[in-house]
């Protein structure tokens, strides 16, 4: 890690999320040389299919001779409308051309060998089938045995689906099958889960392992230089090997688990209890949203007990004892015991005591007890791989209503070479997308979403519950574009012919047919792009990459790159304990601070509940803000050792338009730049509130990027459309060589394992597609990994075919391929693991730096003076 001394940097710590199982689990279930004797099988199908047309096509010039009889001719015509099908001819049939003078003899003979082919490819399809019939109870047995082989596997089967190995001990015991109906669901999921362990690495319990990497100048010097001698030029070295993100065999070691406890779990069964029988040291607090209706009424929403999945909306009457609550808990959450001193005393404690019972159990009122947490001690790589020895930190209460996270030691470090190279081809990947972006503003109907948001809100300021009661009151649904938080827009048809998106469209369309097609400075400038100086924005984006091994050509593929410390938040506690600070939050947190004081503004976290109970763990951040709104119950997001932050009342803020239609939003005077550092989308009407008011915040910090899918820029077309790898500037993958595929190609179910092996082996040779790819149902679909010469592939593509509506099947390669990973895991006899690597960039990496040129991009479009709140309350300072 970096000298904790020196002041902190922005992107000086890199994550890496670690696969939790290798690869090669993965990839056992394939059989590439079956694969390749099906495709063979097929191929020799369809040869002889053609050599029997060739041969109907002769048969026919001979029909018409006279020296056949007519019982001959019809004979000779059904003979040739089977070969027209594509059949052989039976073995009569070949005795009679012999016998026929007017059939010359090497007709006949050929006739005989197309006989002897479809026999012998008759005897080889009854083995093929035997052998893949055999795949199926051979991958279903495997996955029974990686189970017991690979502790990190085992402990995430158990915690996805609890009681399945059980299960499937059972109907072991029972006697059945792999191929049984029971067990062969259950392999599938099994397979699934190997998948996502072995492939994905967005991060999920045991599934995938995190490790924070510094971001330095190579010890070895990056240019093959001694250390401390620059060379001539830090992003293309013109000698020596270019600098990798992580070094080749980088060793995995080392593991730690935190375990933290389920907020919305915690929350549901805090609310559905009685409050008078909890801990008395319990505190209370308003809803995280409540606002006063236009009735006068006060309307709450929160998670409804009986149904975790949905929010519960609750209107209630204003009386003079409820206003006395609310207010004295403006103050702060309260504990029920003081608020009954504080409101009745002695005397009228039984009837508060109902009252404030009443209010919890509608939900009015919530708990805030704090979710535990809990972090183990690391364990040595090669413990990890005897069953038992996974450190799970929550031994004790349900383990189900705790979330886990891994960790892990990593032996490397990212070149800062390496990272520069990186920042100079996002800077050529975001000049593509301002081209994609002003072809995009030609399109019919673009921004009547943003202008339907902006005439929801006026240009006078408004305060933000009334406004939110008039959207929720209103008839209909509010404007969509008031409610879409995160989009990541890609290609598309290009709107206006002469644009430059349309004219690089067309230069890639000459392309079509490379292998991969690089996208270029020299280009863009050729197609109007805006300069490369102004493409980055004055904001810290996280660049989620896979890095590739090398030697040569691009050092990554780019996933998305994003504002940053979302897709980390959840983790700044836990690498904050386990390696004693994590200074990349520190780093932010001076930004954010420095880009306040040039402005006069105020950033304020925008604190939401959770989506539902899969989601709790993504509301955990650390504070980066001194200033947060939403829900007062700080206690369940925020680690309780950070820094102190203040609570702002939502109604204290207000939100007005400008004559652009951007949004300002306001308190006491002082304009803020909300934040919500989440990556779920939260429930209605939270979602509501989040599009109002993130709409306010720094136009920089709603950067978002992403250029795979480039398919859909081609669309409705019925054949099988192909594009090439992108790359931009040669450093970067931006979009891998996907093949769009009719799905009518595929064969259904009802075919038979066989025939649908074959076809898809077939396939796989003639588009030329790799073993390995990405399957998604569309452009922007969640990806599938599938190797194609697995049984589970055919599972795969039908269970898609079958829950995604669609015309098309779009096949992305994997890069890098299983082949081709970086990282070597010790706790599994250094087995190659994939690896994805969060990498902070910035125009510049000092936060004071990188303030000015926010803090001046801020000022631009804001017109008139800052309007004062009408309301000013109390706040609260958390400990």
């Amino acid at each position: 890690m970096p000298d904790h001394d020196s002041p902190p940097l922005l992107g000086s710590t890199a994550l890496v999320r670690i696969a939790g199982v290798p690869c090669a689990l993965w990839t056992a279930a394939g059989n590439p040389r079956l694969s390749e004797r099906l495709a063979d099988h097929a191929d020799d199908a369809d040869r002889r299919a053609a050599r029997s047309r060739r041969l109907a096509v002769a048969l026919g010039e001979i029909v018409p001779d006279p020296r056949l009889a007519d019982a001959e001719r019809h004979a000779l015509l059904a003979l040739r409308r089977r070969l027209h099908s594509g059949a052989a001819p039976r073995p009569g049939e070949c005795g009679m051309l012999t016998r026929l003078p007017a059939v010359p003899w090497p007709l006949a003979r050929e006739a005989g060998e197309l006989l002897r082919d479809a026999r012998a490819a008759a005897a080889a399809r009854s083995a093929l089938e035997r052998e893949v019939a055999g795949e199926r109870e051979r991958v279903g047995a495997l996955a029974w045995r990686l189970l017991d082989e690979s502790p990190v596997l085992r402990a995430f089967v158990d915690t996805a689906s609890p009681g399945l190995t059980a299960d499937i001990a059972r109907i072991l015991a029972e006697g059945e099958g792999w191929t049984g109906k029971r067990l062969r669901k259950r392999s599938g999921y099994l397979w699934r889960a190997v998948a996502r362990a072995a492939v994905k690495t967005t991060p999920r319990g045991w599934a995938c392992h995190i490790a924070a990497v510094p971001v330095a100048d190579d010890p070895a010097g990056s240019n093959g230089q001694p250390a401390g001698v620059p060379g001539p030029d830090p992003v293309h070295p013109p000698f020596g090997p270019p600098a990798r993100l992580l070094p080749p065999g980088a060793a995995v070691g080392a593991l730690a688990a935190t375990a933290a406890e389920n907020v919305h779990l915690l929350r549901t069964r805090l609310t559905a209890a009685d409050p008078w029988e909890a801990d008395p040291a319990t505190p209370f607090a308003p809803a995280a949203l409540h606002m006063t209706d236009p009735d006068g009424r006060l309307r709450c929403y929160g998670v409804d007990p009986a149904d975790p999945t949905r929010t519960r909306q609750v209107a209630v009457r204003r009386t003079p004892v409820l206003d006395t609550v609310l207010g004295l808990l403006a103050a702060g959450p309260r504990t029920l015991p003081d608020l009954e001193r504080a409101v009745a005393g002695p005397a009228g404690a039984s009837a508060l005591h109902r009252f404030l019972g009443h209010l919890v159990r509608l939900g009015v009122l919530q708990p805030c007890a704090a979710p535990r947490r809990h972090t183990g001690s690391w364990v040595p790589a090669r413990d990890l791989r005897r069953p038992g020895t996974l450190p799970h930190p929550a031994r004790t209460g349900r383990t189900d209503d705790w979330f886990v996270d891994s960790y892990r030691t990593l032996d490397a470090t990212v070149p800062r070479a390496a990272a520069d190279r990186v920042r100079h081809a996002l800077a050529v990947a975001a000049r593509l997308d301002r081209l994609r972006r002003d072809d995009l503003a030609a399109a019919p109907g673009h921004g009547a979403g943003a202008r339907a948001a902006a005439e929801a809100v006026g240009e006078e300021p408004r305060p933000l519950g009334a406004l939110l009661a008039d959207l929720l009151d209103a008839e209909g649904t509010p404007p969509t574009a008031l409610t879409t938080l995160y989009r990541y827009p890609g290609w598309h048809p290009a709107h206006d012919p002469a644009s430059g998106y349309a004219r690089l469209l067309a230069h890639l369309d000459r392309h079509r047919d490379d292998t991969t097609v690089d996208i270029g400075d020299t280009l863009l400038d050729s197609l109007g792009a805006p300069p490369a100086a102004d493409s980055l924005p004055p904001w810290p984006l996280d660049c989620l990459l896979r890095p590739l091994p090398g030697p040569a050509g691009p050092v990554a593929v780019l996933e998305t790159a994003s504002a940053a410390h979302i897709l980390d938040a959840r983790f700044a506690e836990a690498l904050h304990t386990l390696h004693g600070g994590h200074r990349s939050t520190g780093a932010y947190r001076a930004f954010l601070a420095a880009v306040e004081r040039r402005s006069g503004t105020r950033f304020v976290e925008l604190l939401l509940p959770p989506s539902g109970e899969r989601a709790a763990n993504a509301v955990r951040r650390p504070v980066t803000t001194r200033w947060w709104t939403g829900d007062p119950n700080h206690a369940a997001y925020c680690p309780p050792d950070g820094p102190p932050q203040q609570y702002l009342p939502l109604d204290r803020i207000t939100l007005r338009r400008t004559p652009g239609a951007g949004f300002v939003a306001e308190a006491d005077g002082v304009r803020l730049l909300p934040v919500h550092h989440a990556t779920r989308v939260p429930l209605p009407p939270y979602d509501l509130l989040a599009g109002l008011l993130l709409r306010a915040g720094h136009p920089a910090a709603s950067t978002a990027l992403r250029l795979d899918g480039y398919a859909a820029a081609y669309p409705g077309t019925p054949e099988t459309v192909r594009t090439p790898r992108l790359t931009v500037g040669g450093d970067l993958v931006i979009a891998p060589a996907t093949w769009r595929i009719p799905r009518e190609r595929f064969r259904p179910a009802r075919d038979g394992d066989f025939t649908r092996a074959r076809a898809l082996a077939a396939l796989a040779r003639a588009e030329q597609l790799p073993r390995c790819v990405l399957l998604r149902p569309s452009t922007g679909g969640k990806p599938l990994p599938v190797d194609l010469t697995s049984p589970t592939a055919l599972t795969l593509v039908e269970r898609l075919c079958a829950t995604v509506p669609g015309d098309d099947l779009l096949f992305e390669e994997m890069l890098p391929g299983p082949d081709r990973l970086t990282l070597r895991d010790a706790a599994h006899h250094g087995a190659a693991v994939a690896g994805q690597l969060l990498l902070t960039l910035a125009p510049t990496r000092d936060p004071d730096e990188l303030a000015a040129l926010a803090a001046a991009a801020l000022t631009q479009g804001v017109p008139g003076p800052r309007t004062p709140c009408a309301t000013a309350t109390g706040t609260v300072t958390t400990p």
